[in-house]
């Protein structure tokens, strides 16, 4: 079995993640890991005895890379996939794939022309709960999704890029209707230049409505998804690691005419999503693999995402809260 030649560009949460992962995988050789930090640098070295190199124009020129994990900070996304991509390495890049439509299309072009994977790491798409709901999801009336986080991991993006992007992603893969309307409010904390809560609402052209609440300053981990349909209602807590818990609510009416509801609740175990993800990645380089999600699943989950952005700009020039820590 050849395996591919890969490197981690991003030694941070994420980037370590990635490394672990494609040390152990029998279709991947990790050659090489990319971080600006010295620190981690350090550490990388120490944990995965690969050569290390401060920037990825120096690594291109020194070792044979043919696909990249790219987990650097957001806002280097699409300097850095342009210039990977440009050198025919396929990428795999951390969501968002940029901070802008504009750019996101543009390194899908590139992917496109150079006949590249271009692969943006949605990892909400291989939970296994996630599958399920898209099995058994026909027509929604109404979505709420909730992912509060009690610390801002990523520095250099609100709140919606950061988190709520992917429950935007999994709503777009169950409404199979256009977006009508959008309405966001949000609060900017603590002396950040970005949103840190934001709460959105998204009518679609067949009526359905989404409800979006994200915080990086939540006193608690949150993350839960609830779909209604007029029959039942699917309720997941995506926050139980490793398992996800789904709860199905059915109405019952009985002779006497008394409405009732039927709870059925089941516990999905994810196989470490992250894990498939790559695989899956490795996979269509491979070319036997067909994508799980596209580029322009991944370019409309974006270009929502930066709408509800330019929206909440456009009500204040000024930030929605005042820091006063």
């Amino acid at each position: 079995m050849r395996q591919i030649n890969v490197a981690v560009v991003g030694y941070g949460v994420m980037g370590k993640h990635h490394a672990k992962i494609y040390a152990a995988l029998p279709d991947a050789n990790l050659v090489a890991i990319v971080d600006p930090d010295k620190r981690r640098r350090a550490e990388a070295v120490t944990r995965h005895a690969r050569p290390v190199y401060s920037d990825t124009t120096t690594m291109l020129k020194r070792e044979r890379i043919e696909a990249v994990s790219l987990a650097a900070p957001t806002s280097t996304h699409f300097e850095l996939a342009k210039e990977l991509l440009e050198a025919g390495i396929h990428v795999l890049v951390e969501k968002p794939v940029a901070t802008s439509v504009a750019h996101a299309q543009q390194l899908a072009e590139i992917s496109r022309r150079l006949g590249l994977v271009l692969q943006v790491g949605h990892i909400t798409r291989f939970y296994s709960a996630v599958q399920l709901l898209s099995e058994h999801i026909q027509q929604p009336y109404l979505l709420e999704a909730r992912r509060l986080s009690p610390k801002a991991r990523i520095k250099d993006v609100g709140v919606i890029l950061d988190l709520m992007i992917h429950d935007i992603d999994i709503v777009l893969g169950l409404v199979q209707s256009e977006v009508r309307d959008t309405s966001v409010a949000g609060h900017i904390l603590n002396g950040s230049p970005f949103e840190d809560v934001a709460a959105a609402q998204i009518v679609f052209e067949n009526g359905c409505i989404a409800r979006f609440l994200a915080s990086r300053v939540a006193p608690d981990a949150e993350r839960t998804l609830v779909v209604a349909e007029t029959q039942q209602t699917l309720r997941l807590d995506f926050a139980k690691e490793p398992h996800t818990e789904v709860g199905i609510y059915r109405p019952i009416n009985d002779p006497s005419g008394n409405n009732h509801v039927q709870m059925d609740r089941t516990v999905v175990h994810e196989d470490n999503p992250l894990s498939k993800e790559l695989e899956h990645f490795l996979g269509r380089i491979k070319r036997n693999t067909p994508p799980i999600g596209t580029l322009d699943d991944d370019l409309r989950s974006l270009e929502l995402a930066t709408r509800l952005i330019a929206q909440l700009k456009s009500q204040s020039a000024a930030p929605l809260v005042p820091s006063l820590v």
